[in-house]
């Protein structure tokens, strides 16, 4: 079957009744990420400007609204920074070489990794060492670490991407939904969510399932969003394979039933979310903070989608307000139908 056509369809309406808030400082923190971004070379980057242009400081400024001007800084230039990769991973030469991208990823995890080693200039690799300097001065090695963590997944699915834009056939929705827990790099900024809120876990508490599945549950919704958010945009670039909506139509859905199944999938996944969250944080406070603080990441990486220029909606304070469904779907309250991820729904 043939790549269905790319027809733009109307904006999707989400549940996500969760707070959206933005730092008072928003517009410095832009501000900061610009000139850090000059000071680390970066401005002489294919597509620099139009990234500038979508305010990842703003991003930042809405998934930390409650946190240090520094923390919401540091997040800022790294969402840039990651941007930059992903953009490059996607576009640029390597997207459909992925022995010549796992070169390239390596470089740039071995700069993470020993911010000291000598190698060759290179201002996407000079950056990433700043930013791992940064985080552990600010968060201690131990968060510079778990951030390490998440860049290599983050990296594997860059991987994984690249091979299926020349893979012969379309990965299936339950390869894709696993992989894109992956892809929207939220394991990246988990890390800055606990240490910037002052969140302090026990054992027990970091390894509870429960959490676990919230993680995950907010990295799919995260992802889907953006899949939904962004296809009317990016319907029409060439290649484009990588999204629910166009997985779902070379299923035999048309345009209207793809949308509307997977707007359907992430309110289910929402109003699971919703539920044990809550449950989490009547019998374990630390887990309520945690909760909360992916409340608001969920909430302002949404928020962003619809008022950046990246994905062509630019809404403004009126217009986000109403931008969300003030109910679910009505399957909503099914568990999500793919079955590796239905132990979200069996956990306690």
């Amino acid at each position: 079957m043939s790549a269905p056509s790319p027809i733009a369809p109307p904006r999707p309406r989400l549940f996500c009744p969760l707070p959206g808030a933005i730092h008072p400082d928003h517009r410095q923190v832009e501000n900061g990420t610009r000139r850090w971004a000059r000071g680390a070379g970066l401005d002489g980057l294919p597509g620099h400007e139009a990234l500038l242009g979508h305010r990842m400081g703003e991003l930042a400024a809405r998934v930390l609204p409650g946190a240090g001007r520094e923390a919401v800084q540091l997040l800022g230039d790294l969402l840039l920074w990651l941007f930059h990769v992903d953009d490059d991973c996607e576009d640029g030469p390597l997207s459909a070489r992925p022995a010549g991208l796992a070169d390239r990823l390596n470089r740039l995890l071995y700069a993470a990794e020993h911010p000291g080693a000598e190698l060759p200039p290179d201002p996407v690799a000079d950056a990433v060492r700043d930013l791992r300097r940064r985080t552990d001065a600010s968060f201690g090695p131990q968060a510079g670490a778990a951030w390490l963590d998440g860049l290599r997944v983050y990296f594997l699915s860059l991987l994984w991407e690249a091979g299926q834009r020349t893979a012969p056939e379309y990965p299936g929705i339950e390869s894709y939904a696993l992989m894109r827990l992956r892809s929207g790099a939220v394991d990246v900024f988990l890390p800055f969510l606990e240490h910037a809120h002052g969140i302090f876990l026990t054992p027990a508490e970091r390894h509870d399932p429960r959490l676990a599945a919230l993680r995950e549950m907010a990295a799919f919704l995260i992802g889907w969003a953006n899949d939904l958010l962004s296809y009317r945009k990016e319907s029409s670039r060439p290649g484009r394979r990588l999204d629910v909506v166009t997985l779902l139509r070379r299923d035999g859905a048309g345009l209207s039933e793809a949308v509307s199944a997977a707007v359907g999938q992430y309110d289910r996944v929402m109003c699971r979310f919703l539920e044990l969250g809550a449950r989490a944080a009547a019998t374990a406070p630390a887990l309520g903070r945690y909760g909360a603080a992916l409340h608001r990441f969920v909430r302002g990486f949404g928020e962003w989608e619809l008022t950046s220029p990246r994905y062509g909606y630019r809404l403004g304070p009126h217009l986000l307000a109403r931008a969300f469904a003030d109910r679910p779907a009505p399957e909503a309250a099914r568990p999500l139908g793919i079955p590796s991820l239905q132990w979200w729904w069996d956990a306690p």
